[in-house]
């Protein structure tokens, strides 16, 4: 099992740990009812049920679990917190998948819970929502330290579910479950991330070369064309969203006409990333209406959102950790002209205040990963959009490696699922998931 070398001596304990809470929770419930699954988890250390809800047919309980952690795994002696969980129990002796988060936790389960009528945990990631250690000491803000939180969850819940164990992530939650691999392999049994990017530099070109293919030349330079014509619009533009400006801040980016020049930056990604505009309906004509309502259909309800409350806030830990991971910048060399604010060097992407620390990227970190996942990725199945500019991002592995890679046509970054895949690509997704883990699928259940 890989690990590093830091963790040898808790792991130790923790193994010791588990094998004690093994032997004196570890149930032979021979009924799955309310009581049986409150009496498992009061038996758990750590363990806080927040709140329940119990469906009697076909019987399914959900609940909302708060895990202490280590604010430090290394070191217990820097306190604790404690870390959010929404549990779905149907069977103590059915698998269990865990969704490894990237940002916040989401109830409502997932496509693998679903197709496999499994039990399902979602896990917070550290230092989002309410899964934050009092102070917020940004040093363990690492995927060292997520990941051994997810070794933990891991460890305790097998004293209750000793079936098959998979892992699941969606975008940086993907990130997370391929990381979570990479430190803890035989955690699993398979893993199945979605849209996961896998960067190799904090600034991987990659996403310049996507953006510069995607639809092909003529395409590129429509949308090339367009933020020209909206960065000479800026005054017009930011006008029609004065009302929706009034309410928000820019302190981060150093006010609203920088914001706006780092959203007409972000625009290339976001129309492959998130949006399902064709390309032909891209404005090329000289009404700045036409092109308020493009900006509209791609970002939402506003042109200036790059905000503190809504760009900048919600993702601090994510921006963070970019330092470790890697991410994406912004090209400014072919916009420099029409630049009032953005004038230095090519800018990221994940926004940090002046007063947040930044660390030194460190370029092993990733490159690791990657190394490992082509060498010896073994059980993933990876899902990816067509039209998802993160793809340019995508994990690679080797020809002996056992794991496989489904790209969603036209999918973008929120549409590329399982229930978006075409039916052969259904069947094909199914029978290499049963390869690997043994398991049955029911795939009806997504129509």
């Amino acid at each position: 099992m890989r690990k590093s070398t830091i963790f040898n001596y808790k792991l130790i304990m923790r193994l010791v740990f588990s094998a004690i809470i093994l032997f004196i929770a570890a149930p032979s419930f021979a009924q799955n009812d309310a009581s049986s699954i409150d009496d498992a988890l009061a038996k758990l250390p750590g363990i806080k049920i927040i709140h329940k809800k119990v469906s009697e047919s076909p019987f399914k309980a959900e609940y909302q679990l708060a895990i202490k952690q280590p604010v430090d795994h290394n070191d217990t002696t820097k306190g604790f917190f404690y870390q959010q969980l929404r549990l779905i129990h149907r069977d103590f002796l059915k698998p269990m998948v865990i969704e490894t988060e990237g940002y916040d936790g989401r109830p409502g389960g997932n496509e693998l819970e679903k197709i496999l009528r499994c039990n399902d945990i979602d896990v917070e990631f550290r230092y989002f929502n309410k899964s934050k250690p009092e102070p917020l000491d940004w040093q363990y803000a690492t995927f060292e330290q997520a990941t051994a939180d997810l070794h933990h969850i891991n460890q305790l819940f097998r004293s209750l579910y000793q079936s098959k164990w998979i892992s699941t992530g969606i975008s940086r939650g993907g990130e997370t479950a391929l990381t979570y691999r990479y430190f803890y392999p035989d955690d699993v049994d398979a893993t199945v991330p979605y849209v996961a990017p896998m960067p190799n530099d904090i600034e991987d070109k990659r996403i310049y070369n996507f953006l510069d293919t995607a639809g092909g030349a003529e395409v590129a330079a429509k949308i090339k064309n367009a933020q020209i014509f909206m960065l000479q619009h800026e005054k017009e533009l930011l006008d029609k969203q004065s009302a929706y400006a009034q309410k928000q801040h820019y302190n981060t980016l150093g006010g609203i006409g920088a914001a706006f020049e780092y959203e007409i930056m972000e625009y290339p990604f976001s129309f492959w990333q998130i949006s399902n505009i064709d390309p032909k309906d891209i404005p090329t004509g000289d009404n700045v209406e036409d092109y308020y309502k493009h900006l509209m259909k791609v970002f939402g309800e506003d042109v200036s959102g790059f905000s503190d409350q809504k760009s900048v806030d919600p993702y601090l830990p994510h921006s963070y950790m970019t330092f470790q991971t890697g991410y994406y910048k912004y090209n400014l060399k072919p916009f420099k002209a029409y630049l009032h604010y953005l004038k230095g060097p090519n800018p990221s992407a994940a926004f940090l205040p002046a007063s947040l620390p930044r660390r030194p990227y460190d370029p092993e970190f990733e490159k690791k990963i990657n190394a490992w996942l082509y060498k010896s990725g073994n059980k993933i199945l990876y899902i990816y959009g067509g039209r998802d500019t993160w793809t340019a991002c995508k994990a690679e592995y080797g020809p002996t490696v056992n794991a496989k890679t489904f790209i969603v046509p036209g999918a973008n970054h929120y549409i590329a699922r399982i229930k978006s895949m075409t039916p052969a690509m259904q069947q094909d997704f199914a029978a290499a998931l049963e390869q690997m883990t043994g398991l049955k699928t029911d795939m009806g259940v997504l129509k």
